[in-house]
């Protein structure tokens, strides 16, 4: 039998879509090193009563990227509708998409559902692919993500690490998730 050196330095694969996607942020450094991932770096936003400002800037989160780390984030402005917080937040994910540096070193946003999973994860596919990162996160499609290719699903995962939503909704998002697929 023939055993490639190679394949003995890797570490575990990559997860899944959903696998351990959604943490508490307490349990985050733990299920991160589960996938010989570092622990993530805070990336704190502005402040101001313009929502695109209470969002973390591309060059300090790049910056945390590059170095190999996930960027925790809030990204929930974003979330809230079409403006200059979403036209950011597709920004964000944009540089997380073209980041080049592998699973573990992506967004991990906080989240507080399933739905702003979801539109996270479409805005990350859009981002990766070149498609309108807007519309994404507007018309999120679950079926879609869940139908792609396990590479691409990996893939997915490189721009969005983890989610973080409060301890006492993991267990009811993560349940929403796998119901819609």
């Amino acid at each position: 039998m023939t055993v490639s050196l190679e394949l003995l330095a890797r570490g575990p694969a990559r997860p899944d879509l959903r696998e351990d996607l959604v943490v508490a942020e307490a349990d985050l450094a733990d299920v991160l090193g589960r996938w010989s991932a570092p622990p993530p770096v805070v990336v704190p936003g502005g402040s101001g009563a313009d929502p695109a400002a209470s969002l973390p800037g591309l060059d300090a989160v790049a910056g945390v990227l590059a170095a190999g780390s996930p960027a925790l984030v809030e990204v929930s402005p974003g979330l809230a509708g079409p403006g200059p917080a979403a036209d950011h937040l597709a920004d964000l994910l944009a540089v997380a998409a073209h980041s080049g540096v592998g699973f573990g070193a992506g967004l991990v946003p906080r989240c507080t559902d399933a739905d702003q999973v979801w539109a996270l994860l479409s805005g990350a596919v859009a981002a990766m692919t070149g498609a309108d990162v807007r519309a994404a996160l507007a018309h999120p499609d679950p079926a879609a993500l869940v139908a792609l290719s396990r590479s691409a699903r990996e893939a997915v995962r490189d721009v969005v690490t983890c989610v973080v939503v409060p301890a006492a909704d993991v267990a009811r998002v993560t349940a929403e998730l796998t119901a819609a697929g």
